[in-house]
């Protein structure tokens, strides 16, 4: 079974004992629980990715009367991806599988001890409710990896890599 890990110190000395919620050991959190409120009350998805002096990468999921749209641009390397529409079921398993990875329970800053001018931000809004942010740069949180994942599976670029890269992979896969 793979382990749990605690969305905001990265720790795998987590319990599941208190489900629905779960307890990181390490940094003394609880985290997780039902997100069932969540899936049926989040409108809006921001993720941005940038480099300081440079262009930006963002994806913004909209949800719609029909599911959902997902948009762009991506600056400089994408601007002719058009919009992707989802359905209403498609929509609703994007959000379980995007709380699943404990969202709303990341650090509202990750910063590292090293410098990186590479930055990402996160904004998830629900009706009713402030909106959830987080951000970082050069340092991300435990799930990061699993986002790109879930946003690629998609058929979405990995903005989670530094501005270039994306580029230089479609042209791999082009040729």
């Amino acid at each position: 079974m793979t382990p749990i890990i605690c969305p905001q110190c990265g720790s795998t000395n987590t319990s599941p004992s208190t489900l629905p919620l779960l307890y990181c050991r390490d940094c003394q959190i609880e985290f997780g629980g039902d997100h069932q409120e969540l899936v049926a009350e989040t409108r809006l998805i921001v993720l941005n990715t940038y480099q300081q002096g440079a262009a930006s990468q963002n994806l913004t999921f909209s949800k719609t009367a029909a599911g959902a749209t997902i948009e762009g641009p991506f600056l400089c390397y994408y601007p002719d991806l058009p919009e992707i529409y989802i359905s209403q079921l498609q929509w609703q398993q994007l959000l379980e599988g995007f709380f699943k990875l404990h969202v709303t329970d990341w650090k509202s800053e990750y910063q590292s001890d090293t410098p990186d001018d590479f930055g990402w931000d996160l904004k998830i809004i629900c009706e009713n409710q402030e909106p959830l942010i987080s951000r970082g740069w050069g340092c991300y949180p435990p799930y990061w990896a699993a986002l790109m994942d879930l946003f690629t599976s998609l058929g979405l670029p990995n903005i989670g890599n530094k501005l270039g890269q994306n580029f230089l992979q479609l042209q791999t896969q082009s040729h």
